[in-house]
């Protein structure tokens, strides 16, 4: 089965839906759900778009394909926001709060090395909250 890679940016308002293998194929939504919902119905959109000016298809879109979706930093922070601390985050992944914040919030970008230990650091606490019985 084909792969597709959605990206959802956050945005002012929301966020945002860039699809790595196609350039101009772009969604929205308010909320992480709305984002995923207008992904699948810009992309439904953009083959009938193709069907209808018998333009060729998308050798990823012919037969089956799922969409599998990835966050970028800030994106994700404002994602677990109010689910998990930014205290919490940077005691498990071991990047200072502050930081955090200016992932967070846009003002400064992570590396690869620090965006890997917030993805570590996240799943850290999910499987500490998985051992409790």
């Amino acid at each position: 089965m084909n792969q597709i890679h959605v990206i959802l940016e956050s945005g002012k308002d929301g966020y945002g839906v860039m699809f790595r293998e196609f350039d101009n194929i772009f969604g929205f939504g308010e909320t992480v759900e709305a984002a995923k919902k207008d992904a699948v119905a810009v992309l439904s959109y953009y083959v009938e778009l193709l069907k209808r000016n018998n333009k060729p298809m998308p050798e990823l879109l012919t037969g089956q394909y799922e969409l599998v979706y990835e966050f970028d930093v800030d994106a994700l922070l404002k994602y677990i926001d109010g689910t998990v601390t930014k205290t919490a985050l940077a005691r498990a992944s071991g990047i200072n709060a502050a930081q955090l914040t200016h992932y967070s919030s846009g003002l400064k970008k992570p590396r690869r090395q620090q965006r890997e230990k917030i993805i570590s650091g996240l799943h850290r606490i999910a499987a500490d909250l998985l051992a409790v019985t």
